[in-house]
């Protein structure tokens, strides 16, 4: 017998009263897929909305590496001008450095030619003695020859030559003694050249060091004696300074000055002249810091105990010493 409408209604009145029976009757007619449905239309629905926060979350990481890229490409933009910028400055330090390498080898070459001049002088001299030698020997072989018959004659004629001999032996010792000074010469004229064209080397003794040119130095005098702070003979002694330096005072940041007195061997010499011509520019500056400074690359231990009794610094190739820090006892160098 088939299943009619009224089966249908009747059916639909049975589902009214028992409402408990629609569940069962839902399991028997859907399938188990139908019946979760609505599940896995809840659990795509939440991974659909985490989703959607991952690609705003997404959107937002990109957008702060685009804004990263942008602050790299102009940070490497500025380094490339900054190393260009050092590139140049580079370039210009070093043509410089070049110009005074050429201004250094042009000074040795004239120095190496007046040490050759007076060595070719000094060989002369002793041309000339070697030959006076030779026919003092020459004369004494005749004297000994008439020696026998003329011997009063060869003692009086031999206390001349002892005389003679005495007086070449002094000519002797006075040569030897200048060309011991000639090459003392030499040797402060090559040390006074370096520290007269390297400022650098009173940098840790005063802020931008200048070494003064002739013509400032010469102004500076005249201005002294002009407000009859200084003699004429005081600008006279100060103008025999071998070098003089102005900068700023590290203590104070004021106006500073440097006395520079240069030699192969600092002697006491050096140190009371450089005292003395230091007072002097204190009398020619008086608002300005005055500092006696002693170059070379030795220093005398007597002249080691004098400038530190007078402050005196000692400036070398290598470093300065305050005068309290000057090394004592042998020759320092």
């Amino acid at each position: 017998m088939g299943f009619t409408v009224r089966d249908f209604n009747d059916l639909m009145r049975l589902l009214d009263r028992h409402p408990e029976w629609v569940e069962a009757l839902r399991q028997r007619l859907l399938t188990r897929e139908l019946l979760e449905s609505p599940k896995t239309l809840r659990r795509l629905s939440l991974r659909v909305g985490r989703v959607e926060r991952a690609v705003e979350d997404l959107k937002a990481t990109v957008q702060e590496l685009a804004q990263s890229v942008q602050a790299l490409t102009e940070s490497v933009a500025a380094l490339t001008q900054a190393q260009q910028q050092r590139d140049e400055a580079f370039a210009a330090f070093r043509a410089e450095v070049d110009r005074r390498f050429v201004e250094l080898a042009e000074a040795q070459r004239r120095t190496e030619e007046s040490l050759a001049a007076h060595r070719a002088e000094t060989d002369r001299r002793f041309a000339e003695l070697a030959e006076a030698q030779r026919r003092t020997d020459e004369s004494l072989q005749r004297l000994s020859e008439a020696f026998a018959a003329h011997r009063q004659e060869f003692l009086e004629y031999r206390a001349e030559t002892d005389r003679r001999f005495a007086e070449m032996a002094e000519a002797i010792r006075d040569l030897a003694q200048r060309v011991g000074d000639l090459d003392g010469q030499i040797r402060g004229w090559i040390h006074e050249d370096r520290y007269r064209t390297r400022p650098s080397r009173y940098a840790y003794l005063v802020l931008d060091p200048h070494i003064l040119s002739v013509t400032e130095r010469e102004q500076l005098l005249r201005e002294a004696q002009a407000t009859s702070r200084i003699t004429v003979e005081e600008a006279a002694e100060l103008d025999d300074t071998d070098v003089l330096v102005q900068g700023r005072s590290r203590a104070t940041g004021g106006e500073a000055f440097l006395v520079v007195e240069v030699s192969a061997t600092v002697d006491t010499n050096d140190i009371e002249r450089v005292v003395e011509r230091a007072g002097i520019l204190r009398k020619a500056r008086p608002e300005a810091e005055v500092i006696p400074v002693a170059a070379g690359p030795r220093i005398h231990p007597l002249a080691a105990r004098a400038a530190r009794d007078q402050g005196v610094w000692w400036l070398t190739d290598s470093r300065p010493y305050a005068p309290d820090k000057i090394p004592q006892g042998k020759e320092a160098s």
